[in-house]
This record gives structure tokens, sequence and C-alpha cells, in this order.
């Protein structure tokens, strides 16, 4: 596709998302009858209208029982994006009403509290490992690993059967390698292990985008993966650690856009999560897309849940961007 053309759908389709957009506000908009223009009465309606909109945004559920309703309703006018009064009959002692619009991101965050869904992500780990001989292991021969690393809260799969991952180009850091595996597996990090003639093993962790390297021997195997689970572990668990500080606003360059359904689906992404406030593009050409993201919790860990789910993966630095990913159609 020629780059004009494509330059061309891009925009396109960020036209085609403001329609959806236009038509989300609706959904958070609220019109409460008020009985005067005070304080008290229009806290007390910006509660009322906070209950319905939850309950809209919940698909007609009761939003009392959810966990972050109490917390929502002590301040509700803390999450209204803007206000108007109007009389629908006239001036002259008409009855007075309040429209009352929210903020889409302020909702799905009250919605969100308690999902463990936007905790901090914690992805399966694929785990290529050889013996000496260069056959695969597989999860019954892993089992160690699997153990110990289940103790510490990761989940590890295996390549599938007549799945070949070529272990040398994940080492490598192939974009290809690694974009092929998070489509199949749903995550971008992988423990590549080789066990030597000599009873030791090397292992190598791929993991948003930054790599480490250890070796370990003199014990029995069973104790070898028992432990490269644990040194695996200690490395992601300060990874994922990094990235819960860091800033909730900046600029994201999202490279590995071939089409206009690659940008949906990534625009997609952005607005399905609770955590994402706002999200604009800046600039773009043949190789990817600027946007400006707002969001309520640090950026770095949100590009780590969407390379967890397969979605992403982190890329080299761009310039002008704070953060830069590559997208996995």
């Amino acid at each position: 596709m020629r780059p004009v053309r494509f330059l061309a759908i891009l925009m396109l389709a960020a036209f085609a998302f403001a329609g959806p957009a236009l038509a989300q506000t609706a959904m958070y908009t609220v019109t409460v009858p008020v009985t005067d223009t005070s304080a008290t009465v229009r806290d007390q309606a910006f509660a009322t209208a906070l209950t319905q909109v939850l309950a809209r945004a919940s698909n007609g559920a009761d939003p009392r029982g959810k966990p972050g309703y109490a917390d929502a309703m002590k301040q509700p006018g803390g999450l209204v994006q803007q206000y108007q009064y109007s009389r629908t009959g006239g001036a002259n002692g008409a009855p007075l009403s309040l429209d009352v619009t929210f903020d889409p991101g302020a909702i799905r965050r009250v919605l969100a509290v308690g999902d463990a869904a936007v905790a901090a992500p914690r992805p399966p780990v694929l785990v290529v490992a050889r013996d000496a001989s260069g056959k695969l292991l597989g999860a019954q021969d892993l089992a160690p690993l699997a153990q110990a690393a289940d103790g510490r809260g990761y989940a590890v799969v295996t390549p599938r059967a007549g799945d070949g991952v070529d272990a040398d180009a994940v080492v490598k850091g192939s974009p290809a390698v690694l974009a092929s595996i998070a489509r199949q597996y749903n995550t971008g990090t992988v423990l590549v292990g080789k066990l030597g003639a000599d009873g030791g093993i090397d292992w190598t962790l791929v993991s948003a985008g930054q790599q480490s390297d250890w070796k370990d021997s003199g014990e029995a195997r069973a104790a070898l993966l028992a432990n490269g689970a644990n040194a695996m572990a200690d490395k992601l668990d300060r990874q994922f650690a990094a990235a819960q500080s860091g800033s909730t606003s900046g600029k994201v360059w999202v490279s590995g856009l071939r089409s206009a359904a690659d940008y949906a689906g990534l625009l997609t992404t952005f607005q399905n999560d609770p955590a994402i406030k706002s999200v604009a593009p800046l600039e773009a050409n043949p190789d990817g897309v600027l946007f400006s993201v707002a969001a309520g919790a640090p950026l770095a860990r949100l590009v780590a849940a969407y390379a967890t789910g397969g979605h992403v993966l982190v890329a080299d630095a761009h310039p002008g961007a704070d953060l830069a990913v590559r997208w996995v159609p």
C-alpha cells in the first residue's frame, strides 16, 4: 500500500472513530429535574445522575453493589465533565432541569475498582528449553520449573507440538518471531534455556524489550530448573515494580500499523481500557503514529499489560515519544 494512501486511510479511520466518540458522550449524559440552582440541590442531582450513568454503563445492572460506588458517591461532582441548567417550558416558573455529562474515563475507572483485570499484569512465560542433544523439553520435563514459577505467581507455557519456536531468533530480539509468539501465546515474555553437556544451564529472559542472561550449574537438573524459575521471577518482579511508577500521560509511538483495520484495533484496545482517560493521534507517517495518551495508571504499566495480551511489543525508542511499541495485528 502506498504511504500517501495509507496515511489517508489512517485519517479516515480517525474520523470514523469520532462518530462513536460522540455517541458515547450521550451515554454519559443525564438530565435530572431540580427545584433550584443551589449547591445542595445541584450535588443531589449529581449523585442521582451518577447512579443512572453507572447503571447505564453496566448494561442496566444495579451499580450500588460495586466496590467503587460508595467512594464515587462521596464527591460525584468530581466526575462531572460539564453541566448546564435548562427550563423546558420557558423562564417564568417553568420546570427546571440539570443536564449532567460525566467524564467517560472517570466512569470506567469507578467500574474498574476491584477488577483484577486492571491490576499489575503478570504475563504467562513461554519457556523454550532444550537439553544437550537439542531435544525440546516439554511440560513434564519442566515440571520443577513450572511449580516454582507458580509459587511466585507466574504461569508457564511451553511450545505447542509442531510449533518450532526459533530460540536463537528470540534471543536476538527478532520482531517477527516475537510478534508471532505474542499472537500465538498472548505473551511477550520468553525464557530460553540451553542445557549443556556439563550439566549446567544457560538462561536468557526476554521481556518488554529487555534481555537478561545468566548461567547456573552444580546441582541436579530439577534444582537447576527451580533455580531458573526463581531467578526469572526476581527479574520480572523488579521489572513490573518499576512499571508501577512513572508518568501517567505522555506521547506513545506505535509502529507496525499497516492498514485501517490495524489502526481501528489499536484504538479499540485503548478505548476498552478503563485506565485510559484520553487518546488522540498527533502525527502519522508510513512508519507509525504518535499518540498523546492520558491515563489513570503509569503508561509503562499499561504497555506491559498490552504486551501481556499479545497486542503490542515494546520497541526501540522513538524521537519525541515517551514510550514506543509495535502493534501486533
